[in-house]
């Protein structure tokens, strides 16, 4: 018997969206996620289609940055929005599997590994044309590099132990162990990382218009977000310690 395919409503994206991650990102990139969503429900296209454009419009972002870098402010702007695009469409992915009931373990399988990768692709990239055009970036080899290593290294320890932390202890972790000291550091952690939400990264791109301070900001944005995150993973070991209490 054939099953009639769900047709959500814009207004059913747009109601779904759900709080998460930092202040930018819940406003801005959920509700832009709903809307490449509802596109690809109009299209046809499935969550699987939406994770594969996300990485596709990162190599192009990244494609961009080391072909227009000291090409001014319209090439910056160019890296930028393509990579706005992608993590849209990377909110957008898993909005449509809901809202179709299109989900499935291979699609967040699938989803959870190309978000690693481009953690790899895009920190790769900046530190490779930091390291190789040091005379346009004003940088020298040991900070480069160091700017490549924290910007991996936080990223990769936020990505793997967030997923990590909920495939074992399950959704509502610090809601169900918190009591009023631990509130109070998740109070702190959460208003830092409105600082740290990954959703602000994109706009680093503007300033490849101006090579020095792009790469003087993107070594500061990976260390505040490696000393944040690795304040994160100390906060977490405490909560998953109390699981086998």
């Amino acid at each position: 018997m054939e099953v009639d395919k769900i047709k959500p409503t814009w207004n059913s994206f747009k109601d779904a969206v759900h709080a998460g991650g930092g202040q930018w990102m819940t406003q801005v990139y959920h509700y832009a996620g709903a809307f490449f969503a509802f596109l690809a429900s109009k299209v046809g296209l499935t969550p699987n289609h939406l994770t594969f454009l996300s990485a596709i419009t990162v190599v192009l972002s990244m494609g961009a940055m080391l072909y227009g870098m000291g090409r001014g402010l319209a090439w910056a702007l160019l890296v930028t929005l393509l990579s706005i695009i992608s993590y849209g469409l990377d909110c957008a992915d898993g909005q449509l599997a809901r809202a179709t009931k299109q989900c499935s373990k291979f699609g967040a399988w699938l989803d959870h590994v190309l978000d690693a990768g481009k953690i790899f692709v895009v920190n790769f990239s900046v530190g490779w044309m930091l390291i190789s055009h040091s005379e346009i970036f004003q940088m020298s080899f040991e900070y480069a590099f160091l700017a490549m290593v924290v910007n991996i290294t936080g990223s990769a320890l936020y990505f793997f132990a967030w997923n990590y932390k909920v495939m074992i202890a399950g959704e509502g972790l610090i809601s169900r162990l918190s009591d009023e000291t631990t509130s109070n550091r998740v109070r702190l952690m959460k208003f830092y990382h409105q600082f740290t939400d990954y959703g602000w990264f994109p706009l680093i791109f503007v300033f490849l218009a101006f090579p020095s301070k792009f790469a003087q900001l993107y070594l500061a944005y990976g260390c505040g977000t490696f000393l944040v995150f690795t304040g994160y993973l100390i906060i977490s070991a405490s909560y998953m310690k109390k699981l086998n209490r």
